[in-house]
């Protein structure tokens, strides 16, 4: 899998007006995760594979003062987010790879990600990234549906065209301890609307939940 495949097939997302739909979808989620994250004021919210910005704006919500940086690799997805975000809101919105982020090292108080990192190029590389411009102590929320003990999402590779890491939760752990994280742990998040919420395209999934991988950068 290629950037620039990853790339042309998000664009075409928000050509058919998809990049809505991932909020409707994952909104529950992130609304639970975001009530046990004690974001604190001022701090710095890195979004990996933001999309539209929808949950970018809402970690720069969490907190006065926090910001938030929202990166994708899809051009017009960055463009979309510009176009939805408020002036009242202390986001931006950048286009990168999650391999090459381009930002300063030591940056950020917190990395988070919903329903993208699976589809990193080179998820070893896209993890020390995420490592590398977090504080010393900082703090890595991921979240997937995408993972092998929820099997009927197996076929969603086949579904988008595009390749994706379909890893057990102890390989996600592995992964990150890899990346240098360390007090790493997962646990499953339900959506709190239901699988009623849910699109007929994810509702066999959403019985199985969502995986949030919690990790620290040593202090």
């Amino acid at each position: 899998m290629s950037h620039e495949k990853l790339s042309k097939t998000f664009d075409s997302w928000v050509d058919a007006g998809r990049d809505s739909g991932m909020e409707t979808e994952h909104s529950g989620v992130v609304a639970a995760v975001l009530a046990q994250l004690d974001v604190r004021p001022g701090e710095q919210i890195l979004d990996l594979g933001c999309g539209n910005g929808w949950a970018t704006r809402l970690l720069a919500k969490a907190a006065p003062g926090a910001s938030a940086i929202g990166v994708d690799v899809s051009p017009k997805m960055i463009a979309r987010a510009e176009e939805l975000h408020s002036l009242t809101i202390r986001a931006r919105y950048e286009v990168a790879t999650f391999e090459n982020l381009g930002l300063r090292s030591g940056r950020f108080d917190r990395v988070f990600s919903m329903e993208a990192l699976y589809y990193a190029v080179d998820l070893e590389r896209a993890l020390s990234e995420a490592q590398r411009v977090l504080k010393p102590g900082g703090r890595a929320d991921v979240i997937v549906d995408f993972f092998s003990e929820s099997p009927t999402t197996r076929n969603w590779p086949e579904k988008t065209g595009l390749s994706m890491h379909y890893l057990s939760t102890a390989q996600w752990r592995a992964a990150f301890e890899r990346a240098g994280f360390i007090d790493v742990t997962a646990e499953r998040v339900l959506d709190p609307r239901g699988v009623a919420a849910a699109s007929p395209e994810h509702a066999s999934n959403k019985a199985d939940g969502s995986l949030w991988i919690r990790a620290h950068k040593p202090a």
